[in-house]
């Protein structure tokens, strides 16, 4: 097992980046979130936790910027109906603890705030996950992840009053994801008429 890569950061795109070691690139598939945050590395050394899978003789690589992350990624696997792509889903707008604390406090609509995560799959990850978390991640390893720059509870609270008006838990995160993503410093009111907007324009 390769457990981590470190190299020259070559390129970056949404959900992947390029890593050379050695006169060689290695494709790597990454949360998209940090991808934003390592255009400012490009041509820096840098330094993913990894891990390797193979399907149909391909081989994909999944790199994460704390092992944390790694090691959250790889619990989800284990998730009847979860794969890579929906565990980069939820670790793409979610910390290691926010995630870690939505699972615990059965935070079913703050989980569906990720990309295809519907609140079938959200019950599904609490009901494998909330007593085997604690006891696979230490606290230390929960406060070592990366910090939120966004406001979730403001999030949650719109995708709340989305499913009171009917609205699917999917379309309802989709949405709040979208307009607090383009509209950071707009108020509580103002995201919900522009997710009210976004929602009735589909």
């Amino acid at each position: 097992m390769i457990d981590y890569l470190t190299g020259r950061l070559s390129a970056v795109a949404p959900g992947k980046v390029v890593l050379e070691i050695g006169g060689v690139g290695f494709s790597i598939e990454t949360p998209p979130a940090e991808n934003s945050e390592l255009q400012a590395n490009i041509g820096q050394e840098v330094t993913f936790y990894t891990r390797v899978m193979v399907k149909e003789e391909e081989i994909y690589i999944y790199g994460f910027q704390a092992a944390e992350e790694r090691k959250l990624f790889n619990l989800m696997l284990t998730v009847s109906g979860y794969g890579p792509r929906l565990a980069l889903s939820l670790l793409a707008i979610f910390t290691v603890s926010e995630l870690y604390i939505a699972v615990l406090e059965e935070n079913i609509a703050q989980l569906c705030r990720a990309h295809g995560v519907g609140r079938k799959a959200a019950q599904r990850l609490v009901f494998e996950l909330k007593e085997k978390l604690p006891k696979v991640m230490s606290a230390e390893e929960v406060a070592a992840g990366p910090v939120s720059l966004t406001g979730s509870s403001i999030a949650d609270d719109i995708t709340e009053a989305l499913y009171a008006l009917g609205y699917s838990g999917t379309e309802a995160a989709e949405a709040v994801h979208k307009v607090v993503g383009q509209n950071k410093n707009a108020s509580r009111e103002e995201l919900l008429k522009l997710a009210l907007k976004s929602m009735a324009g589909h």
